[in-house]
């Protein structure tokens, strides 16, 4: 028992902390998938640290009944031997971590069909209005708007008010959101929104959503300036805020934290930073937080064991 309770004081740590730990990451020399895969892993060794103290706690009593068995009967003799305590301790522990397994689990199944129903009814509604060209459907809308949808066939939508942008800033706008759709964003966003839902209380849930957001449209801001240069999409995304129009459930490219993004485009220009060195970069902030909790259950191996 001693283990879980320790993999469960290092979940909380992690949704706790995890906010504090990660700020760092968000910052124009770093490159935003790197900051992004950070969140996701912490949001990653959060559940799976859960999922193992729930498992430490329940799993001897899965293989061996007898000391439920002692507990139950005693209980129904109304004289519970002191045996049982330990038993009846490590049950009452587990609630926790099931509970919020549990809870994750209920609001995940119902996010996930919402979102299939909202798309399923959206991309109904393009059929009957949009000419789809590729993996684009066009809008005859004399706004410049381009926003993308998830699942398992995404789509950038677009209205004809971007190729007035420019031919170099219609295609940013147009990498920007295929980027969205590559990197399966939409996933991401709903991943957040999902932890944000369940868990509210804890800092690392209440602000994943914000920041994940941010970083998956600075990571299409990534990918549009690698193809078209920062300055090409610092001034489409300057133009496309200036619509005005949000998209619910879909990633818009002038919806989220466009100051902020603006700053990083800006800083871009003179960014001396190889492919390697970008790799790099993105490789470590993919692995700190496996990094840590691995660290942290070698740790707890070699001492609760002994050879």
């Amino acid at each position: 028992m001693t283990v879980a309770l320790v993999l469960m004081t290092s979940a909380a740590l992690i949704a706790v902390a995890g906010p504090a730990c990660l700020r760092p990451a968000v910052r124009p020399s770093l490159l935003p998938a790197a900051a992004l895969a950070a969140w996701l892993g912490a949001l990653m060794a959060f559940l799976v640290l859960t999922a193992l103290s729930a498992t430490m706690l329940l799993f001897p009593h899965v293989l061996d009944t007898s000391g439920v068995r002692t507990l139950v009967g005693g209980c129904l003799s109304g004289s519970i031997p002191h045996s049982s305590f330990g038993t009846l301790v490590q049950l009452g522990i587990s609630l926790l971590p099931l509970t919020i397994l549990t809870r994750i689990a209920v609001v995940a199944i119902r996010s996930l069909r919402s979102a299939r129903r909202h798309r399923a009814r959206h991309f109904w509604m393009l059929g009957a209005a949009a000419c789809r060209s590729g993996h684009v459907h066009w809008i005859d809308d004399p706004r410049p708007i381009a926003y993308s949808l998830g699942g398992a066939r995404g789509a950038v939508v677009a209205t004809h008010g971007i190729r007035r942008l420019g031919e170099q800033q219609c295609a940013a706008v147009l990498e920007h959101e295929l980027a969205h759709i590559r990197g399966r964003h939409h996933v991401a966003v709903l991943c957040a929104d999902i932890a944000a839902k369940a868990l509210p209380m804890l800092p690392l849930m209440r602000r994943a959503p914000e920041m994940v957001r941010l970083m998956v449209e600075l990571a299409a801001d990534d990918a549009a300036a690698r193809a078209h240069g920062p300055r090409t999409v610092h001034a489409a995304l300057l133009a496309m805020s200036k619509s005005g129009v949000a998209v619910r459930g879909a990633l818009n490219m002038s919806g989220e934290s466009v100051a902020v993004r603006l700053i990083w485009l800006q800083a871009q220009g003179a960014s001396t930073h190889t492919p390697i060195s970008r790799g790099r970069l993105m490789l470590g902030f993919a692995l700190l937080p496996t990094t840590l909790v691995g660290a942290a259950l070698v740790a707890l191996f070699r001492v609760y064991c002994t050879f």
